[in-house]
């Protein structure tokens, strides 16, 4: 399963990407030239958020990690996430316009550096999907099914007596037999 999911997210991402690159001329061929600016770079964001949501998912799948249960980790989000989630939200131009007029007197440095700092959405969504994507832990554990859960229980048992029915149904409770 892990084989499976590791190679359907490394063709998302081929996907997204040839979306990304020939997003313009999709476009032109689907006839669609009315389309606004604004929802034609939102769109280009979200198909580059997807990008790095499927590479975070790759990397998660590569690392094999051991946990118990799938989870999406909220802390492993907040940490690598807030950073770019927060220069995409300044990147708009408006928020940083009236933080530099009000906080710091309209200086000409400073507004033109966090014009070419937060003006990099490409890399900020990649950034935000990658933190999406690497905060997803998969667990792949076998199922046990009930008949293999009794041959397993004879092996474990070290006086190689005979398997009750009460040790059995504890067994199916997740509970261990008593001797």
């Amino acid at each position: 399963m892990r084989i499976f999911l590791l190679i359907f997210s490394f063709i998302n991402t081929i996907f997204y990407m040839l979306i990304y690159s020939y997003f313009d001329n999709v476009l032109e061929i689907l006839g669609i030239v009315s389309l606004s600016p604004a929802a034609a770079n939102y769109i280009k964001l979200a198909a580059l958020l997807i990008v790095g949501f499927c590479v975070g998912v790759n990397v998660m799948l590569i690392l094999r990690l051991k946990i118990k249960r799938s989870l999406f980790s909220f802390r492993n989000l907040v940490i690598i996430g807030i950073f770019p989630f927060i220069c995409l939200i300044l990147s708009e131009g408006a928020i940083t316009s009236f933080i530099i007029n009000k906080f710091f007197n309209s200086s000409e440095k400073l507004s033109e550096l966090l014009f070419y700092f937060l003006s990099r959405q490409a890399i900020w969504s990649l950034w935000l999907g990658f933190a999406i994507g690497s905060s997803i832990r998969f667990s792949f554990s076998r199922i046990q099914y009930k008949h293999t859960s009794v041959e397993n229980l004879k092996t474990q048992i070290p006086d190689k007596s005979e398997v009750r029915a009460p040790d059995i149904e504890k067994k199916d409770q997740n509970h261990f037999p008593e001797y």
